[in-house]
């Protein structure tokens, strides 16, 4: 099993500076390390002010990235898959879905759902977009891991600031 308190998230940040920012895989990746319940750093990087912050261990890549005991890990599906396979059960939750239609259709709301957050005036997309989420109702099924209110502590992340 890894050790998990040697993970560490580099997201993008927001406005601000300091919070999470308009990342779907970034927030996708907070969202998977939150409903595990594993404990990690969160670091945001705010590329307008510091665009080489991530030259030392991941040159030319974008965010999201986490470094695992020293790997560095840049394609968000890989990250994922990796999560998955060492922080699995009965340690932490599997978050895999247990029929590969319910992944495809819940892969594809979420980019048409982070397409329509991009760019919110644009509803082209309009159509296929409720199609999608009616086709992810389908495959929906109740869950057990419990999500903290908005604004309460985030059990398990240790924030590391902002780069």
């Amino acid at each position: 099993m890894a050790e998990t308190a040697k993970l560490q998230l580099f997201v993008k940040a927001s406005e601000d500076g300091e919070s999470v920012g308009h990342c779907p895989s970034c927030q996708r990746l907070f969202m998977v390390l939150l409903l595990k319940g594993v404990p990690f750093t969160l670091t945001t990087v705010d590329t307008r002010r510091s665009p080489d912050v991530l030259k030392d261990f991941a040159p030319g890549s974008q965010l999201p990235i986490l470094l695992h005991e020293g790997d560095t890990k840049t394609d968000t599906l890989q990250i994922e898959e990796f999560l998955e396979e060492t922080l699995g059960p009965p340690e932490f939750p599997s978050l895999a879905p247990r029929y590969r239609e319910s992944a495809t259709a819940g892969n594809d709301v979420f980019h048409r759902f982070s397409a329509f957050g991009t760019e919110p005036g644009k509803d082209a997309e309009g159509p296929r977009r409720e199609e999608g989420l009616a086709q992810g109702s389908d495959h929906r099924s109740p869950t057990s891991p419990q999500i903290p209110q908005p604004g309460a502590p985030l059990p398990g992340v240790r924030h590391g600031g902002q780069r």
